[in-house]
């Protein structure tokens, strides 16, 4: 299956199904950055959760690509009746499933008092409310992508915001308006970013500077997470951060690195892709709650966790997949996962 002749652009599929992957491998490591610091599994922690850090900006970057397409018609009122509602269901439907799941667990079987925090919305659906705020600006940012000048004007300056935003970044998060127009204007361009990426054509010493960038990305934050936790006495998310230019340079690498050189498939591959290409949504919203049975000391502590986080990380993704092969075959609660 080639570029060519697929229905589907090839690397972005190989992208999303990495970026899946890495996504649960960061909820996975998120346990062990909060363990007594300064310990073997601690590091282990740190170092696998720094070099998945590109994950959530590469799923932005995809939707960029896809949505900023001129040759793709997405009007205003495509975006209001059929992309935001179908967010905003998925959002609100997982609120309240792990909101019950978590009160059952903690009041029906453990018998522990009930906690405000337990009915907010689950960790990881912070992703959906600001997927919702970049598509609302899909029609400003295609006038934008429309426009290579204007294009490469606006990224440059979005690339300057990154390095405020870093310089800044505890003041900024300290105020809640501001850190929402942070988030927007951020992953906005991440989104711009993405289509420009896909219609590049780069030259071979420009990739090499962009591998490079993306290398010393990765080693700014695993060093800086370590150094800044060092100096904090608690683990520091500064470096970690998808708004940092550190992550931004390895989410840029990563992205021109499967772009350049997937340009096809073996056929074995294609049908792993065919298999579960329209899952991967699903998986996202599904994986936490595999996370609280299988990740857990008892599969963490096996073996060596450099053994052990990949095959949980490997077991939640297949249990995941197949919970929403189960839940797309009932209907209407099929619309939860799609």
């Amino acid at each position: 299956m080639t570029q060519q002749n697929s229905r589907h652009i090839v690397y972005l599929d190989i992208l999303r199904v990495l970026a899946t992957f890495a996504v649960i491998f960061i909820h996975i490591t998120a346990d062990g950055l909060v363990q007594p610091m300064w310990q073997y599994n601690w590091y282990v922690a740190v170092v696998g959760d720094s070099l998945v850090r590109w994950a959530v900006p590469v799923f932005v970057m995809i939707s960029g690509a896809l949505f900023l397409n001129p040759d793709k018609e997405i009007s205003y009122k495509t975006i209001l009746t059929k992309k935001v509602p179908r967010l905003l269901i998925a959002y609100i439907s997982w609120w309240l499933i792990y909101a019950l799941a978590i009160i059952l667990v903690w009041h029906f079987i453990k018998n522990d008092p009930i906690q405000t925090d337990w009915i907010m919305p689950h960790y990881h659906l912070w992703f959906l409310p600001m997927l919702m705020g970049v598509y609302l600006l899909i029609p400003v940012l295609r006038k934008i992508a429309a426009n290579d000048k204007l294009l490469r004007i606006v990224l440059s300056i979005w690339l300057f915001y990154l390095v405020v935003n870093f310089v800044f970044y505890n003041e900024i998060n300290e105020i809640m308006p501001l850190y929402v127009i942070n988030i927007l204007i951020g992953y906005s361009g991440y989104f711009l970013l993405g289509y420009y990426i896909s219609t590049a054509e780069i030259q071979k010493w420009l990739k090499f500077v962009v591998y490079f960038m993306g290398l010393l990305g990765a080693v700014m934050t695993i060093g800086g997470s370590i150094e800044m936790s060092m100096y904090n006495g608690c683990f520091s998310d500064i470096y970690i951060s998808y708004l940092s230019v550190n992550v931004m340079a390895m989410s840029l690498a990563v992205f021109v690195f499967i772009k350049e050189n997937i340009k096809e498939v073996k056929p074995r591959t294609s049908r792993f892709i065919d298999h579960i290409r329209h899952d991967l949504f699903g998986i996202y919203l599904v994986h936490p709650m595999w996370l609280m049975i299988v990740n857990k000391n008892i599969f963490r502590d096996l073996c060596n966790h450099v053994i052990s986080l990949p095959i949980i990380c490997i077991l939640t993704f297949v249990l995941s997949l197949y919970t929403v092969k189960l839940i797309r075959k009932i209907p209407f609660v099929r619309r939860i996962v799609e």
